[in-house]
């Protein structure tokens, strides 16, 4: 079987790689090379303990062929060692990597001493086989082996077959014969007892005459019994031949001296490997950085340490004791409870990786990653474990920088939408009531669309920053994008979160510096508390944003609380948008028609076309409510095209009547302004309806201005030379006005109409209004005052001259034919609106709520909405409410309750009259409930 056979026979997932110890296999075939060709045995077990892979190693290993190695582990070990060799392997198939040392079987019989290694393979978290490393440590444990023999045998000499033995006669200074001897020296038998002191001398090298000749001399002196002392000998071979030498004075004859001499050749070699491999090994444990080291687990003592140890503690334990004393005044008391349990870990048997701290008395912090891998005895007892540390310092500051950079805005440095989400998550387990404000100072794209984006990147930090200030030292504060932001507000704050939304709102009063511009902004707030709008983080985060675009839709700073009926009114938002899309081929939308008249005469001089939507479900929806759905997408294009071509249309259709024609204003978004082409569409739309360009004119805000785009400026230009007029909307309202009027073709300015409310009484707006008057004049523009609705403003600006005036008093906004009939007659007269009359206002009210339950078989979870209901009969409820509700599409719940008395009825609204709902009851039973009720109300009333 090949190795991706084999792979693909382990895998239970054609898409999830295989894990080896951790490690990915992510590309068997390219692994492959890796495993064929490592000298060491390498082998793949399925969980039944079978091996299904092997290398050509493990054949050359054990002798047995390829077909009879695909079998059991259990054929190639020895019998009493199987228990032990099984339980390693269902360590491994726990998804424990093991090491332990073990004997196998060689196919003729005689054993092998095998170093082997076990780790788990995994596939989508599941242990599915176990891969196998053996290497054959048989010569290496045998030369062990004999180094213990000969050391055990040097103490027992009796025991240990001689080398060289023989009897030395301190006496006579004599040495008996000696086969061994003879041999080793290659001397004729006569001449071993002729040989003299210097013909010995001659045989020991010179550097080691004189301290076996010191040691002699104490040994025949009586000084000591024996000692050993390794000699090189001249051999038969006439070369030095290292041997090891122990002489003993007999007992039984104190001059007679027995010498032994073991050939150490072997040992030596071993000796020269081991000193160079732990050489080779100390260069590589030297040159990481990392911390190597031998621990026993059960005295603590260190068997092996690299230089890397003392680089990260910078000392040693005493007597290289690694205590857990010793280790745990060292370590960060937040980090003793892991490292505990990790050390109840390691002595259970099992590997891990543990992250701690390091303190020092200078201050200091390490952070050190800590891998302990367990060695085992045969007995599966732990031998020890092998420990790898480093010092992952810097790599912390850098997760902890990364952390920053992740949870906090880079260009205001506050907490981030991420952080936000994460604190109220916390706050929410605290159990403890709090408010969330979010606030919007509304410039931000008209800043970034004037002045470029480093103007609004400086706008969000000055807005940041005066934030930052002003909030108290308990609120948790964050940049949500752009320049809108959200605070947590603790309930253990010593005011409530209204009264921090009124010291945050008065911030509009002041001007904020972003150079070189001084700019003024609109706050807009909304608050949603915890536990009473939600237990979600989202949800609390999503209630606090539809309370502030609630807030956003006000003209003036303002703070909105949240409330139920707002998730119906932004189900109408959605609604409406979609709805949109579908208003003009509906024939959904119509215009209507103010006039502007002369201050003095009331003649009619101009009129202002204004478009209305009138949704089959939801009723009239105010301008207010759709344009800015429209100018959110190129929905705006369509209906202010649309409109233009119907207000020329119209005139015509006044003008064949016998009606005065007068200029039509129509109001253009600014983003139309930005469409290339538009100046065309309007000379195609006059030249379509046969119009005089005189007849049209163009109501644009200092918005569309402060743009400065080319597009805009091209566009003005063009329909002002072929004669549209352009009207200057919202005058004094805003910027820089003068600057506009001086590079835009200006013909008309329209006095904003929040200078007309309190004109009467204000000296200052009169002063406004006085210069304004006094620089169209001198510019030689056209003024008209809007907002006017009582007489005593009317005779404000009459006593100011202002030529022209548009509002209430002289007439609301009417439909086409109600225009024409005023064109027809040219002059009309003030009248100030009457209050509605007492006996029009219902006199009986229930407090109830109200929710929509479903809406084009589309079924809701909502919240309830305020309500009043007024009467009701065997069929419908009449009620009034503050939220708008569609009509005949949709199915609500409705709860009256008066003391602790309450009922509830499912209703469809049918139709809306004199500001009443009208509801039809889905059940006679549930009206007949309802009349009841209210008539236990009158009875008891």
């Amino acid at each position: 079987m090949t190795f991706f056979e084999t792979m693909q026979r382990l895998s239970r997932s054609s898409t999830s790689p295989l894990l080896i110890g951790g490690l990915e296999l992510s590309h068997p075939e390219r692994a492959e090379p890796f495993f064929k060709q490592t000298k060491d045995a390498v082998f793949f077990f399925n969980h039944l303990g079978e091996i299904i892979f092997f290398n050509e190693s493990l054949p050359q290993m054990l002798g047995y062929s390829e077909e009879t190695l695909y079998k059991h582990f259990a054929v190639f070990n020895p019998p009493e060692q199987v228990e032990a060799v099984t339980a390693f392997f269902n360590r491994a198939l726990a998804g424990e990597t093991v090491h332990y040392t073990a004997q196998g079987l060689h196919a003729d019989h005689h054993r092998l001493t095998l170093k082997i290694t076990n780790m788990p393979i995994e596939q989508d978290g599941q242990v599915i086989g176990v891969y196998g490393i053996a290497r054959d440590i048989t010569r290496e444990k045998q030369l062990e082996d004999d180094v213990q023999k000969i050391q055990s045998k040097l103490e027992l000499t009796e025991q240990i077959p001689e080398l060289v033995v023989f009897q030395y006669d301190a006496l006579t200074r004599k040495v008996d014969y000696s086969a061994s001897l003879v041999n080793y020296l290659g001397l004729p038998k006569m001449e071993l007892t002729q040989l003299s002191n210097e013909q010995l001398k001659g045989r020991i090298h010179p550097r080691d005459f004189d301290p076996l000749r010191f040691q002699m001399i104490r040994l025949v002196d009586g000084e000591i019994d024996s000692f050993e002392q390794e000699v090189s000998i001249l051999n038969f071979k006439q070369q030095y031949q290292l041997l090891r030498l122990k002489a003993l004075r007999r007992h039984d004859n104190k001059n007679q001296i027995s010498i032994i001499l073991y050939d150490l050749s072997e040992v030596s070699e071993a000796r020269r490997q081991l000193k160079l491999e732990r050489e080779q090994t100390k260069e590589i444990y030297e040159a990481l950085e990392a911390a190597i080291s031998q621990i026993d687990l059960s005295s603590g003592r260190l068997l092996f340490h690299s230089k890397g140890f003392f680089q990260i503690f910078e000392e040693l334990p005493k007597d290289l004791i690694l205590s857990q004393d010793w280790l745990f005044e060292r370590l960060d008391p937040r980090d003793a409870p892991a490292m505990k349990q990790f050390i109840q870990q390691l002595t259970s048997g099992k590997s891990g990786t543990i992250q701690y701290r390091l303190l020092f008395s200078d201050g200091r912090c390490k952070w050190i990653e800590d891998q302990q891998i367990p060695v085992f005895n045969l007995d599966g007892s732990i031998a020890y474990t092998n420990s790898i540390m480093h010092d992952i310092t810097l790599q912390k500051e850098y997760e902890e920088r990364l952390q920053q950079l992740a949870m906090h805005d880079s260009i205001t440095g506050l907490p981030n939408r991420l952080s936000l989400n994460e604190t109220i998550t916390d706050w929410i387990k605290r159990n403890e009531a709090f408010s969330i404000l979010t606030i919007s100072f509304n410039r931000i794209s008209d800043i970034n669309n004037a002045f470029g984006h480093a103007s609004g990147d400086q706008w969000i930090q000055a807005t940041s920053a005066l934030l930052y200030t002003t909030k108290p030292d308990e609120v948790f504060f964050g940049h949500l994008g752009g320049d809108e932001y959200a605070m947590l507000i603790p309930s253990s704050y010593k005011e409530d979160a209204t009264s921090c939304a009124e010291v945050l709102l008065s911030l509009s009063a002041e001007p904020i510096l972003i150079e070189p511009y001084a700019l003024f902004a609109r706050v807009s707030i909304g608050i949603s508390r915890f536990p009473d709008d939600s237990d979600d983080p989202v949800e609390l985060m999503k209630h606090s944003y539809t309370a502030l675009r609630r807030s956003r839709r006000e003209n003036h700073s303002t703070v909105h609380h949240y409330a139920s009926n707002l998730d119906i009114d932004y189900y109408r938002r959605y609604r409406l948008e979609q709805d949109l899309h579908y208003a003009i081929e509906r024939d959904e939308l119509f215009l209507e028609y103010q006039p502007k008249v002369d201050s003095w005469t009331g003649k009619i001089i101009g009129l202002e076309a204004l478009i209305r939507w009138q949704h089959p479900e939801w009723g009239r929806i105010p301008p207010n409510d759709f344009i800015p759905l429209a100018e959110e997408s190129a929905l705006h294009i369509a209906i202010g095209d649309w409109v233009v071509e119907t207000a020329c249309k119209t005139m015509k259709q006044w003008a064949r009547s016998g009606a005065a024609i007068v200029p039509i204003s129509v109001n253009v978004s600014p983003k139309r302004f930005l469409i290339p082409g538009f100046e065309y569409q309007i000379e195609h739309i006059l030249t379509k309806y046969n119009l005089s360009p005189q007849l049209l004119e163009l109501e644009i805000t200092e918005a569309a201005l402060i743009m400065d785009d080319p597009n805009i400026s091209r566009t003005l230009e063009y329909v002002s030379q072929i004669g549209v007029r352009i009207a200057l909307d919202d005058f004094g309202k805003g910027y820089s006005s003068m600057v506009y009027l001086q590079r835009y073709p200006i013909h008309v300015v329209k006095i904003d109409r929040q200078f007309a409310t309190h004109i009467a009484e204000d000296a200052k707006a009169q002063a406004i209004v006085k210069s304004i008057l006094y620089m169209a004049k001198e510019f030689n523009l056209a003024v008209i005052a809007e907002g006017i609705e009582t007489l005593r403003q009317l005779e404000t600006f009459r006593a100011l001259n202002c030529p022209n005036i548009q509002g209430y008093l002289f007439s609301k906004p009417v439909p086409a034919d109600v225009m024409g009939s005023f064109l027809l007659r040219e002059v009309l007269y003030p009248i100030e609106i009457c209050s509605l009359a007492a006996d029009s206002i219902p006199s009986f009210s229930v407090q109830g709520k109200i929710k929509m339950l479903k809406h084009h078989d589309q079924t809701f979870e909502l919240g309830f909405s305020d309500i009043k209901a007024h009467r009701t009969s065997t069929r419908f409820l009449y009620f009034t409410t503050d939220t708008s509700l569609p009509l005949q599409t949709a199915t609500f719940e409705v709860r009256l309750f008066e003391g602790i008395q309450l009922v509830s009825c499912t209703i469809t609204l049918t139709a809306m009259e004199h500001g009443q709902y009208i509801g039809e009851y889905t059940t006679a039973q549930e009206a007949e409930l309802v009349l009841r009720f209210f008539q236990s109300l009158r009875y008891n009333g």
